[in-house]
């Protein structure tokens, strides 16, 4: 199965790809379209489901749009996309849906510090990043803490780790500090 998925960056593209790989095994491809930024979103994912349905080189059987919240309700960013697609008339002939992240995508990879202990164990650095401590998805500034766990174990901040980390973390350990990381599950599962 292929799945499109629009996103804001390259990073936030690599974390999803493996996490839905990981949530649904049946997936093959995940067609990723980094947008910069949530505006970015907002202003190009018509556009690229466009792409999607008829220039992807692929069946594409499910597309899945995904933002961060932006300090809005998670609900109501994903509506605003829903009435962006709408009033664009566009209707694609594979289901769409919209995911929008409690903070960001980051917030889940500060969940399990053993996964990036392991990740830099795997690239031969120290494996020294250190629990945080709190409710994850309170915190208004989870990519920066999240570089400074990687750089506690002197790993680059850059989308090859990002998917690493991702491809490792324990989905326990996420769901236990994030409880909306089930929403994400429950819609990559969905059709």
């Amino acid at each position: 199965m292929t799945f499109g998925i629009v996103v804001e960056d390259q990073r936030d593209a690599n974390v999803y790809s493996a996490l839905i790989k990981r949530i649904r095994p049946d997936v093959d491809v995940v067609l990723e379209r980094p947008c910069r930024g949530v505006a970015g979103v907002r202003q190009r994912f018509v556009g690229w489901l466009k792409n999607f349905e008829w220039h992807a080189g692929y069946h594409v059987a499910k597309a899945l749009i995904i933002r961060d919240c932006d300090r809005l309700e998670p609900r109501d960013a994903e509506d605003e996309l829903a009435r962006i697609l709408k009033q664009s008339g566009f209707q694609p002939s594979f289901p769409v849906h919209f995911y929008a992240t409690r903070r960001e995508v980051e917030t889940w990879l500060l969940a399990d510090e053993s996964a990036v202990n392991l990740v830099a164990r795997t690239r031969q650095k120290v494996p020294t990043a250190q629990t945080v401590a709190g409710s994850l998805e309170d915190i208004s500034d989870a990519k920066e803490r999240f570089q400074r766990m990687l750089s506690q174990a002197r790993l680059m901040a850059d989308p090859a780790v990002y998917a690493e980390v991702a491809a490792v973390t324990d989905f326990d350990r996420i769901s236990g500090r994030c409880p909306y990381f089930q929403q994400f599950v429950n819609c990559v599962r969905a059709c």
